[in-house]
């Protein structure tokens, strides 16, 4: 493995206890990384504090208030100097001491590999491992992978929550969309790795326990499909932008697409407590019901927002150059 420096970035928002976790896996870790960067999206909760007494090594920037996931990971890229980006959710934990040696090594032997990460979910029932692909309509589907090791699966895109990339490629890609507050920012990352004929990969050597924090994790149907909506704009050619509504209409009669929200898997998001208590069917109807108001919204707002949409399409706006001045270390 070449001794490529690395840079974690970790973008938070009151999430004090995981943070602290996620840090001291990070710093656990047998191949130190060259910086760890914190982002905080103006946590209340005390986890400035946290990190300024307890990780000293951590370069800190501070946000007045929450941004999003994709301006913070935006101005964790600008703040860095590694030759690899691995990005971190605050609420994950290295599965072993291996993790980021193993990574930079893949990435070192690989060249064709543009992303790498690897999830995995602590049940009742043992660990559960995943990678994402993207459906026909730009829509995420999960596949719980059916053995305990895998090497270099392909995916439809890797999971910022672990995600490795080389820095030069990332600012070559412009960063990330900063207008997607969260849900898609690393969908679309997957999408412009692979047009550059480039592998978005997940590895079992390379896997982080997710845990999904309750206490922030967002449920909202109207900001996944405003943002898929934007994504296939920005980057599908002009047979699936004009055939997206007609493929959405095929989708919302796929049965399996709301049956999933009435289990309790670890790795399926919950979306409203409403549902608590009511039977299957209830359920069912009222998420539709939902879903299907908030399609309407989505699509609203894309036709609203067309001319500019279309301009960061062809302009290929680097998101980027739009953050100097937005790095405010403490």
């Amino acid at each position: 493995m070449k001794k490529h420096d690395i840079s974690v970035v970790i973008p938070t928002w009151n999430r004090k206890d995981d943070l602290k976790r996620t840090l001291k896996s990070i710093f656990s870790q047998s191949f130190k990384p060259k910086e760890v960067i914190v982002v905080d999206n103006g946590s209340r909760d005390g986890s400035v504090e946290m990190v300024k007494k307890e990780f000293k090594a951590v370069k800190l920037i501070t946000n007045p208030c929450n941004k999003g996931t994709s301006f913070a990971k935006n101005q964790g890229i600008k703040a860095s100097s590694g030759y690899y980006m691995l990005f971190c959710d605050s609420d994950i934990e290295m599965a072993h001491k291996n993790v980021i040696k193993n990574m930079a090594g893949i990435m070192d032997k690989y060249p064709g590999i543009g992303s790498l990460g690897g999830e995995a979910y602590k049940t009742e029932n043992g660990v559960e491992t995943k990678k994402k692909e993207i459906t026909i309509n730009c829509e995420t589907s999960t596949v719980i992978m059916p053995k305990k090791k895998y090497y270099l699966e392909s995916c439809g895109y890797v999971a910022t929550c672990n995600c490795m990339i080389k820095r030069d490629l990332l600012l070559k890609l412009g960063g990330f969309d900063s207008s997607i507050i969260y849900a898609g920012e690393d969908k679309e990352l997957g999408i412009k790795v692979a047009k550059q004929g480039l592998k978005n990969v997940v590895d079992s050597r390379c896997l982080v326990y997710h845990y999904i924090s309750q206490s922030t994790k967002h449920r909202n149907f109207y900001a996944f499909n405003k943002n898929r909506i934007k994504i296939v704009v920005k980057n599908y050619g002009f047979l699936k932008i004009i055939g997206l509504p007609l493929l959405d209409i095929i989708s919302a009669f796929d049965p399996k697409k709301f049956s999933d929200l009435n289990t309790k898997k670890v790795d399926i998001v919950k979306w409203g407590a409403e549902t608590k208590g009511n039977s299957k069917i209830v359920n069912t109807a009222k998420i539709a019901g939902k879903y299907a108001f908030s399609l309407v919204l989505a699509y609203a707002w894309n036709i609203w927002h067309l001319p500019l949409t279309l301009y960061e399409r062809f302009s290929k706006k680097n998101y980027l150059e739009a953050m100097n001045g937005h790095c405010r270390k403490t």
